[in-house]
């Protein structure tokens, strides 16, 4: 079979969409709880899409219409679903050319990533995208579902650049950046949230720091947070994941050569933030003990200005001893 030729379609191709996206999800007839809606689409459905802001690409071979993805840009987000393959084009090459012509889009638009969403019940489907690079950040459920019953994947786009280590001398600004972001997370969280607090290394006075600012917004439930990446997305924020630790929603803002924002999203009543908090409040109060690190940090960075992963070793210990310190003589906030 030939390469697919790959393009933007609009309404008018509705009817061809459809006829696509039927025959694709007829074999998942009876396999999903809840069902999938591409069964129950019509014309007029897929042209509702449309008339949103949603884009379809149309994948051809000889002529003939053999896939199609649909799509929506949010922020710095570019979501992909209703992604189908016809029967007679399966293991063709087609789902792969269709998602590859989704990412160029994206790329081309400036988006950070591309998000999936895919059935726990279709573990094929998530190998799939697995091969494509795509990394599953968590396990959400459709309205009226307690268990997870999808996955939402993401890949992460361009080109992962140096980081530089650079550690500057305190910022009374940093302050107000902190507010403008939670101002925007606050938006985008909704109820979901209780509070956001400034952690890290610029919630400190006087502490010279990597111009990055670190936010800790507490939820009542991170399970919560899973619903709200498309809004995360429109302020600017990429997904991670827990990323390495559990009960952690982790969202990054800027490219990996020039981060802005972590975003370390957890529920209230979950360890790390007495720890995070105890960590911030004894430095703010301690100035010899913050004048210590201060002093590492800026060792480190002029010893490993492109080894960021030295660098942060070379802090852990001291981090270590400090937060033992910080719990042993934390207080309840007034």
């Amino acid at each position: 079979m030939d390469a697919p030729t790959i393009g933007m379609v609009g309404d008018a191709e509705a009817s061809t969409l459809l006829r696509i996206i039927h025959a694709a999800f007829e074999e998942m007839r009876g396999r999903l709880d809840p069902p999938s809606g591409a069964l129950s689409e019509s014309a007029d459905s897929l042209k509702s899409l449309f008339a949103r802001g949603e884009r379809a690409a149309l994948a051809l071979v000889e002529g003939a219409a053999v896939g199609c993805v649909f799509m929506m840009r949010t922020g710095v987000e570019l979501y992909a679903h209703r992604l189908a393959v016809a029967p007679q084009a399966r293991r063709r090459g087609v789902g792969r050319a269709l998602m590859s012509y989704v990412e160029q889009v994206a790329l081309t638009e400036g988006c950070s990533y591309v998000r999936v969403g895919v059935r726990l019940a279709l573990p094929q489907n998530r190998a799939f995208f697995e091969q494509l690079g795509y990394v599953a950040i968590a396990e959400a459920a459709h309205a009226g579902y307690n268990a997870p019953t999808f996955v939402h994947m993401v890949k992460e786009l361009g080109p992962q650049m140096l980081r530089v280590v650079e550690v500057v001398p305190y910022d009374p600004d940093w302050r107000q950046r902190f507010e403008t972001e939670a101002a925007a997370v606050r938006a985008a969280l909704g109820d979901a949230l209780l509070g956001v607090e400034h952690i890290g290394s610029t919630s400190v006075p006087g502490l010279p720091a990597k111009p990055i600012i670190d936010m800790m917004p507490l939820v009542r439930d991170v399970r919560e947070v899973d619903r709200r990446i498309s809004a995360m997305a429109a302020a600017g924020y990429t997904p991670r994941g827990e990323f390495g630790l559990p009960g952690r929603r982790y969202f990054v803002k800027g490219p990996a050569h020039a981060r802005l924002v972590h975003c370390h999203i957890y529920a209230a009543d979950n360890p790390e933030v007495e720890r995070h908090l105890a960590f911030r409040n004894y430095l703010r109060t301690h100035p010899a003990e913050r004048d210590a690190y201060a002093q590492l940090k800026m060792q480190l960075a002029q010893a490993h200005p492109t080894d960021i992963v030295a660098y942060m070793d070379g802090k852990n210990g001291l981090i270590k001893q400090l937060e033992a310190e910080a719990l042993r003589w934390r207080q309840p906030e007034k």
